[in-house]
């Protein structure tokens, strides 16, 4: 199947890989979604057919991959994993995140197969999500910040994140952290446990590959995408709420509605 903004190669007979290939900086726009959505299938069934999701070990023992499989989330983009989303553009769109985003990272986070997010470039906002929705996380030495900014440009985040974040970020001081726009750098993320190595930026693909060989067999009978289900529940939960979010001006025009104005000076 040809895409226009990832990749999908077979670097291994168990270890499939997504590559995100959108220059300048992977913007997670709608029609990159809509081909991802659409690799996770491709990449889903080639690991049925090669044995994937049997249960009885019988049944798999004569099929080429013997249910073995992992796949690999990276960016062909030296400086970055992904810059998050086209956030201007989101705005205009209904529904974006429960309809369009939350889907495909809802798929990626209980995807049956072992995911393994090689982090060769900057993971900002959405691209930090992305990263997260994966098992595993390596992260290049070079430049490979992960931050959630959207404090920054005067977003608040959507129910998806949060409850994502909750999860992946317990400690709360560095929750806190996250939330105020902390770029984390390499050795802060393996200290706190969102990143599960740190490599040389030309190894990154290298030792994902070798985590999906070492333990994409741990998948073989098909529950790890049912055990995932239920261990992120919250974050579905959360995603369908369809609770709404303010920007800074319905904050303050709420705010204003509420205390009511006397010339610069609220009535309390």
């Amino acid at each position: 199947m040809k895409y226009q903004y990832i990749q999908v190669t077979k670097p291994n007979l168990n270890v499939w890989q997504i590559t995100l290939s959108s220059p300048p900086d992977n913007r997670l726009t709608p029609e990159l979604l809509i081909e991802f959505s659409k690799a996770l299938d491709q990449v889903e069934f080639e690991w049925r057919e090669n044995g994937g999701g049997k249960i009885n070990p019988k049944d798999r023992e004569n099929l080429k991959g013997k249910g073995s499989g992992a796949l690999i989330v990276t960016s062909n983009q030296e400086k970055f994993f992904s810059n998050g989303l086209d956030w201007e553009r989101s705005l205009k769109i209904k529904n974006f995140f429960e309809e369009i985003f939350d889907p495909v990272t809802w798929r990626l986070l209980t995807f049956p197969l072992l995911t393994i997010a090689a982090i060769n470039g900057h993971a900002f906002a959405g691209g930090m999500i992305l990263a997260l929705c994966c098992d595993y996380r390596i992260i290049t030495s070079g430049k490979g910040f992960l931050c959630m900014n959207e404090i920054q440009f005067g977003s608040p985040l959507p129910n998806s994140f949060n409850a994502l974040l909750s999860l992946r970020i317990p400690n709360p001081k560095h929750h806190r952290d996250t939330l105020l726009a902390r770029r984390w750098t390499q050795n802060e993320l393996l200290e706190i446990g969102i990143i599960d190595e740190i490599v040389d930026q030309d190894k990154v693909v290298g030792k994902a590959l070798e985590v999906g060989i070492r333990d994409g067999g741990k998948v073989a009978a098909g529950s790890w995408g049912a055990i995932k289900r239920g261990a992120y529940h919250q974050v579905l939960e959360y995603s369908q709420s369809y609770r709404k979010l303010n920007l800074p001006p319905q904050e303050e025009i709420e705010f204003y509605d509420r205390v009511g104005k006397a010339g610069n000076k609220a009535k309390l």
